[in-house]
């Protein structure tokens, strides 16, 4: 009898334990399907340094510095942002497409900043605001992305930026680099790139020449980022882009500017949490 109840006994305590393991599993399935979302944002501040061409088909190059700003939930990865990518927010967004609305800041051309450009009406500068939409053609590999922007006060034409980014990350380091193609309206070519009679008569070296819309440059651009840690990162990137058409046959171009422009560039971004 005292060996049937010690084996009474071991049996009980398996069992028990065999419950206990089935509560342990239970309880990590519990975290492992259920759990706690997190809380707060990851906010990125940033900005770039770049030189590059004073305005559309300039020869002379000018400093200008450009304010970054993200957002993102904790626990999102940070996505991939091209240097020459537009202030955007996206409305909709998924895995692997979004779509928002898109700004842009683009310097002026004014005639005092060079004796050549006398008799020029001044274009000033402009900020231009639409909608973007980009899609992942291979995850977090090939990113292609669209720009269709409405000019405002210097100029009141649309500005179309399409690019493709091929993007490598290797460790600390990501690598980019893809082809870009600019559009502009008859409007904006007009502004930036056409030349009135009277404009012509005044300076006397060029003649009065009116672009249509279409084709404005193709190029390609390149940006390599180094993360230095979670919160720290730079960039170092840069751009060409060859003037076509009407742009590229400007008399404003290829008598007193430059068909091929160069743009290079460093940025720096910093991240902190908010909220959680």
């Amino acid at each position: 009898m005292a060996g049937i109840a010690v084996l009474l006994s071991l049996a009980n305590g398996a069992a028990s334990a065999n419950d206990d393991d089935d509560d342990d599993d239970d309880d990590t399935k519990r975290v492992l399907t259920d759990p706690t979302p997190a809380k707060g944002w990851i906010v990125t501040l940033g900005g770039s340094f770049q030189v590059g061409p004073k305005y559309d088909g300039a020869k002379a190059f000018g400093p200008s510095f450009m304010p970054s700003l993200a957002w993102r939930r904790v626990g999102e990865p940070a996505g991939f942002s091209a240097p020459d990518d537009s202030f955007d927010y996206a409305i909709y967004d998924t895995d692997r497409f979004d779509v928002g609305v898109v700004g842009n800041y683009r310097s002026g051309r004014y005639s005092g900043s060079s004796f050549r450009l006398f008799g020029m009406r001044d274009v000033p500068w402009a900020i231009e605001a639409g909608v973007f939409a980009e899609y992942w053609v291979v995850p977090d590999r090939l990113r292609t992305r669209i720009e269709v922007r409405q000019g405002f006060n210097g100029h009141h034409g649309v500005v179309a930026d399409l690019s493709a980014d091929w993007v490598e990350r290797l460790g600390s380091f990501t690598f980019a680099i893809g082809p870009r193609l600019s559009l502009g309206s008859a409007s904006y070519m007009r502004r930036n790139f056409g030349v009135l009679p009277a404009e012509a008569a005044l300076n006397g070296t060029i003649p009065a020449y009116k672009p249509g819309a279409g084709a404005k440059s193709v190029g390609f651009a390149s940006s390599l980022e180094y993360t230095w840690s979670p919160s720290l990162s730079t960039t170092v990137f840069a751009r060409y882009d060859r003037l076509v058409g009407d742009a590229g046959n400007s008399r404003l171009v290829d008598r007193l500017g430059e068909r091929n422009q160069f743009l290079f560039g460093i940025g720096a971004s910093y991240s902190f949490q908010v909220g959680g």
